[in-house]
């Protein structure tokens, strides 16, 4: 692929221009360029990011236009990086916004960033005490996003439930305890809004990407909400266990588990 100007030309920075964005977002189809999105959001400067942001409308799902927007975002917070604070309150907004596209940008920007802190493994064999300190910022900052909206937490979860990140041991048992907290928050559901729906089905596979990472920590939060009683927190539980990679961990446990979510 090109690195190309609207004019057709390479530009001198390797970066993309927005026109390009929009030819070649794949949009409108089920799956935009998220290649090309990565590229351009770790090579853009601040004049191309707000052209990005200033796509982003209430009316262009499934557009290229929804495309640069996404591609606004995750520029933004790779741009930013070196100012969480400030790239979170400024990316909370969109974590709500009516288009999943976008949303989902938000959680892409979070693991950028964070994958920026993942410790170097060569020479090394035992990474589990090595802190991100891009993770930990951004665990810190966000955490009133889990007394959120259903769609901010749902942002985290999608965010963080990530297994190039989960490589910190203390963060990963920060991570499941945010699981918890917000799973917990189904605990007097009766009939879900569309936001609810959206949040239960990222932690039908979110919790499981976690336990896989820590088993030990994980197992026991899980078993504790396997117990309830709430048919929506069940349901998170019974997904989870479909999974491949529990399977893969531990096929007993996880056996074990479903025979107990089938009482």
């Amino acid at each position: 692929m090109g690195l190309l100007s609207s004019g057709g030309v390479p530009y001198n920075n390797g970066m993309y221009s927005v026109s390009y964005l929009l030819e070649h977002s794949n949009l409108p189809s089920p799956r935009g360029n998220l290649e090309l999105l990565h590229e351009f959001s770790r090579q853009a400067d601040a004049a191309a990011i707000k052209e990005c942001l200033a796509y982003i409308k209430t009316d262009t799902a499934n557009s290229p236009e929804e495309f640069a927007g996404m591609c606004g975002i995750v520029g933004y917070g790779l741009y930013h990086s070196d100012d969480i604070p400030g790239t979170v309150k400024f990316l909370r907004p969109y974590a709500s916004h009516g288009s999943w596209r976008i949303r989902e940008a938000v959680a892409i920007a979070f693991q950028e960033i964070a994958a920026k802190g993942i410790p170097p493994r060569q020479g090394r064999k035992d990474f589990s005490k090595e802190k991100n300190p891009f993770l930990e910022r951004l665990l810190e900052e966000t955490a009133p996003w889990i007394q959120g909206n259903p769609l901010e937490q749902r942002a985290l979860a999608a965010a963080f439930c990530e297994p190039k990140l989960l490589t910190n041991a203390a963060a990963n048992k920060r991570i499941l305890r945010l699981l918890q907290t917000i799973t917990n928050t189904f605990e007097n559901s009766g009939s879900l809004s569309d936001d609810e729906k959206v949040l239960r089905k990222t932690l039908g596979y979110g919790w499981s990407v976690v336990i896989a990472a820590q088993p030990e920590e994980g197992k026991k939060l899980f078993e504790s909400m396997a117990g309830s009683t709430n048919k929506h927190i069940r349901w998170i539980a019974k997904e989870n266990l479909k999974k491949n990679r529990l399977i893969k961990m531990d096929e007993n446990w996880t056996r074990k588990m479903l025979s107990v979510l089938e009482i």
